[in-house]
């Protein structure tokens, strides 16, 4: 989305690689997920007309050894209509590969 990828989903068979944390701690999860909350702009500062960037939802994930899991994932808020597809999945491959021309 310019500086930063972002992710939507889709009905259709897309993959997205990345990364899976644990909480070792399950008493720190409202802490952790607070912080990354923030981070992630789920909560703009209204009086400055900021808009939320992301959402937060439980969806389903692949690991390399064939397990599904869920877990937390951001998917962008915005209009993505115009912009650039990641075909692989592989936003690191990507940008190597942008910025290799």
């Amino acid at each position: 989305m310019g500086e930063y990828p972002a992710a939507t989903p889709c009905d259709e068979e897309h993959y997205i690689i990345g990364e899976l944390y644990a909480i070792n701690n399950e008493e720190e999860f409202e802490w952790a997920i607070d912080q990354l909350d923030e981070y992630e702009g789920l909560f703009p500062e209204e009086d400055e007309g900021e808009k939320v960037l992301f959402r937060r939802e439980i969806t389903q994930v692949f690991l390399d050894n064939g397990d599904i899991q869920q877990a937390w994932v951001y998917w962008y808020n915005g209009d993505v209509e115009g912009k650039p597809i990641i075909a692989s999945g592989d936003v690191l491959q990507y940008l190597e590969e942008k910025y290799k021309q």
